[in-house]
């Protein structure tokens, strides 16, 4: 039992010992800056000597200690009193203190301090002609001014800035106040009528006695992505209704068209583009955005679409069948009668050029000069001019043959279609009386009495015209 007590006051003295020589460890180790002791190794400890290299951002060794530690683990903080002066520790963490281990700490160099100067903001009520406050600062002594941020973060409560240069003068800024305007709470709602939804509500001040928002307020809170159509700006209950709608991109859309044969022959290829909204369809019509080939027509062949849609912002392609057609063209002609102040008699749409060159002749419309009218112009005329606009061609009447006027001095007298004509009476009875002498005259062939006898018939009716004559007279 003795012995035990004896056996534990020895350790106990042991420990004083122990710890008496790790406290002036540090006094004589000052004596000796070759090598740093950090700890003493107690008791059953096993020293280790390490050496520490404090390394910078570009891997150079900026300084370099030999340190004692106790074998153990350890914090990086607690070589942080050993550091180049000007820098600081980037290494973070702990490491293992080993006998002859060395040691990286990685170190940067201390942002330097930037030297300032005390300046003194002095907020000024003009029309109060008071000082509201005065509020000390610090800025670059490189500085000759105080930026704008700073002069409205210091501002005092219930004041606006009405002006300032900013310039600091002997140590001051003069900044020009006044107080703020009393304001209402208003909200903008910005709604999309298309959509029938709101897209963005918008809380605002604005002036007391203001009884609207305007315009550039309203444009400033836009919501991205969308237009403004319409506002009267004023404030109805606290709010501000403002109709918008989706700001869309315009996209361009291409479509290419190829015209060929029903056998695959290609006759000819077009493009037409247009520009509309992005999500919106481009329709391209037949006639309207793109025309057949000169001289053909759709093939009669299949079901062919004439309007074709793409999305803009898109390319298409499109194949159109076609043949050979008819190439004449349908122009507009209107008849004006030349007589008649320029009435128009007649007119309408009708087939000319036949040979598709663009060019027509009066010649073809002769058949529809209307009836009792004849054609008073002559040439050619582009069918191009006349497609929409009526060509006016002068016409004339035809005029009806007339019968001789008789001459006044000695007018004929009309003849009764009742009475008959004594002379050809006479005629008929001397023809007879000839026929009659011809059968019974002989046939020889010699007609000598035969015109004997017709001389006196002769001149009994020249005797009878005579006296004709003389009685009408």
């Amino acid at each position: 039992m003795y012995r035990k007590k004896l056996m534990r006051a020895c350790l106990t003295g042991l420990m004083v010992v122990t710890v008496a020589t790790a406290n002036v460890a540090p006094v004589f180790a000052a004596e000796a800056p070759a090598e740093e002791t950090v700890q003493e190794p107690g008791a059953g400890a096993v020293g280790a000597d390490v050496t520490v290299k404090f390394v910078d951002e570009r891997g150079n060794v900026i300084d370099e200690k030999n340190l004692s530690f106790d074998e153990g683990i350890y914090n990086y903080e607690m070589l942080d009193q050993y550091l180049p002066a000007g820098y600081e520790r980037k290494s973070m963490g702990d490491f293992h203190a080993l006998q002859g281990t060395v040691i990286e700490v990685r170190v940067m160099q201390k942002a330097p301090v930037e030297e300032v100067q005390n300046v003194k903001i002095n907020y000024y009520d003009e029309a109060a002609k008071k000082q509201v406050a005065e509020v000390p600062v610090q800025v670059s002594i490189d500085t000759s001014c105080v930026n704008m941020a700073i002069l409205t973060r210091y501002l005092p409560e219930g004041y606006t800035i009405e002006g300032t240069d900013c310039i600091i003068r002997d140590g001051y800024v003069y900044v020009s106040v006044a107080p703020a305007e009393e304001v209402q709470n208003v909200k903008i709602n910005y709604y999309d009528e298309d959509a029938e939804k709101q897209v963005a509500e918008v809380p605002v001040q604005v002036s007391i006695d203001t009884s609207c928002v305007n315009m550039a307020i309203l444009t400033r809170y836009m919501p991205e992505g969308y237009a403004l159509v319409s506002s009267d700006c004023i404030i109805r209950d606290g709010y501000v209704y403002v109709s918008v709608k989706k700001d869309v991109e315009i996209r361009e859309a291409v479509l290419h068209i190829t015209f060929e044969t029903p056998n695959g022959e290609v006759v000819t290829t077009e493009t037409v583009t247009a520009e509309g909204a992005d999500g919106e369809d481009a329709v391209f019509r037949l006639g309207v955005d793109f025309n057949l080939p000169t001289g053909y027509k759709l093939s009669n062949d299949r079901d062919q679409v004439t309007e074709i849609k793409i999305p803009f912002g898109s390319t298409g392609g499109h194949t159109m069948v076609v043949e050979k057609g008819d190439l004449s063209s349908i122009v507009k002609i209107q008849f004006v009668d030349a007589e008649n102040n320029d009435e128009v008699v007649a007119g309408g749409d009708y087939f000319v050029d036949g040979d598709g060159d663009g060019i027509f002749h009066t010649r073809e419309i002769t058949e529809w000069v209307p009836e009792g009218y004849e054609l008073q112009e002559v040439g050619d005329f582009q069918v191009e001019l006349y497609k929409e606009t009526p060509l006016q061609l002068s016409v004339t009447k035809i005029k009806e043959d007339k019968p001789e006027t008789p001459d006044p001095e000695e007018p004929n007298k009309p003849e009764d279609p009742d009475k008959e004509d004594t002379n050809n009476k006479d005629d008929k009875k001397e023809d007879t009386k000839k026929e009659d002498k011809k059968k019974n005259s002989p046939k020889t062939g010699d007609e000598t009495s035969a015109a004997a006898a017709a001389l006196p018939a002769g001149v009994s009716l020249a005797a009878i015209l005579a006296v004709l004559v003389k009685k009408f007279k």
